[in-house]
């Protein structure tokens, strides 16, 4: 963690003092577009932020004289409202875990092979921009498609280069989720958890 604090340190120092975000040496078997480069490339922590449709099965267990009949309804009524009760947590909007992957940032989107595919976000599709370097967290909000939320050492490195790339010079020095990141500063202790930076939570940072 300190060594990726640092690393995002020095970028935002360079990059305000008009400096270019670094480039990389292109993998060997990725096709890129035309001028497209690569920025970086690190393992990174991969949710997304869904609801999902989920059903559940009701039971009726009742035998016996009436009491036992009675007792049947009443387990089979509080194991419905329990099953209910989860399958409602489930759907419910919410971060859900997509792997640790390698991540790659280029000029136009990030990329990552996650399940025996290649996902791809582009920049041009990106709405907001909510980064939370101390967090060890940064997310993107799209058009069209499902907020994904990237943590780990890496995160504050992209959060701030993708501050650059999406906003420019200006955003990266003005806003506050990125003041204080002086390369002698001790690196934050919190590191990013479960419920860091969610749809509609503090720390957004927008355009």
């Amino acid at each position: 963690m300190a060594e990726g604090w640092r690393q995002a340190c020095l970028l935002r120092e360079r990059l305000l003092t008009g400096s270019s975000v670094p480039l990389l040496a292109p993998p060997n078997t990725i096709r890129l577009f035309p001028g497209e480069v690569v920025h970086a490339s690190a393992p990174m922590r991969h949710e997304v932020w869904y609801g999902m449709d989920v059903t559940y099965s009701q039971s009726v267990v009742a035998f016996g004289g009436p009491v036992l009949f009675a007792a049947g309804l009443l387990a089979s009524a509080v194991g419905n409202a329990r099953a209910r009760s989860n399958a409602a947590r489930m759907a419910a909007e919410q971060w859900r875990f997509h792997g640790e992957n390698q991540t790659i940032l280029t000029n136009h989107r990030i990329l990552a092979f996650a399940g025996g595919r290649w996902l791809t976000w582009a920049h041009q599709s990106v709405m907001e921009l909510w980064a939370a370097p101390r967090e060890f967290a940064v997310v993107l909000v799209f058009s069209g498609i499902d907020p994904l939320r990237l943590t780990g050492p890496a995160a504050p490195w992209f959060a701030v280069a993708l501050a650059f790339i999406l906003y420019g010079q200006g955003f990266l020095a003005e806003r506050p989720e990125f003041q204080g990141m002086g390369t002698l500063r001790a690196h934050p202790q919190r590191a990013s958890g479960p419920n860091a930076l969610g749809p509609g939570e503090e720390g957004r940072a927008r355009g």
